[in-house]
């Protein structure tokens, strides 16, 4: 099966999954998150802005803002994302896409490199920390050129034994469920 069919399917059945339990599962996997050393020794994160039918991080953020620094993606133009320090969640606009972003005009840093946790997003992560996302390929340019401690997020159903990858695919070092946390480094 192609990629783009897998993640057509994997698409279909998250956003199929009852909004209750999304957003009761979002709410587990930050508890059991905020319990993690790795984010209790960070003091700083980058996170992904949710949408659609992901984890529902964007419910997460203010209360990250009140103890760590706090970086938000941006993709540019020119295929690559960079990491946008925000305090506030009212500083972001939804861009062409619809995707909550920092306004260009509003970021003081771009050459921002390393951040203490990323937590990423992916339509599917396996047992080996391989993740399938949306086929741009912004978080495996990112994690070539970006240091930090790579979370995946998902939800259970998200977990699947094996995903076809590339020779670019960079997997993250553990994943994060409302059911499992699985470390691979």
């Amino acid at each position: 099966m192609k990629k783009t069919s897998i993640r057509n399917n994997l698409k279909t059945a998250r956003n199929e999954m009852n909004p209750g339990i999304r957003k009761k599962a979002s709410e587990t996997i930050f508890k059991r998150l905020k319990s993690l050393p790795v984010y209790k020794n960070s003091d700083s994160v980058f996170i992904f802005v949710s949408m659609g039918s992901e984890v529902e991080t964007i419910q997460w953020i203010p209360e990250i803002l009140k103890e760590k620094k706090v970086y938000v993606p941006l993709a540019t133009k020119g295929g690559a994302m960079i990491m946008t320090e925000i305090k506030s969640l009212d500083e972001l606009e939804p861009n062409p896409l619809g995707i909550l972003e920092l306004p260009e005009d509003k970021i003081k840093d771009r050459r921002r490199k390393s951040v203490d946790l990323i937590i990423t997003p992916g339509l599917a992560f396996d047992g080996e920390g391989y993740r399938m996302g949306y086929g741009g390929g912004y978080y495996d340019r990112f994690f070539a050129t970006h240091d930090g401690h790579r979370l995946g997020v998902g939800f259970h159903d998200q977990l699947v034994e094996e995903l076809p990858r590339d020779e670019y695919d960079l997997p993250v070092d553990a994943f994060l469920s409302e059911k499992d946390y699985l470390s691979f480094s």
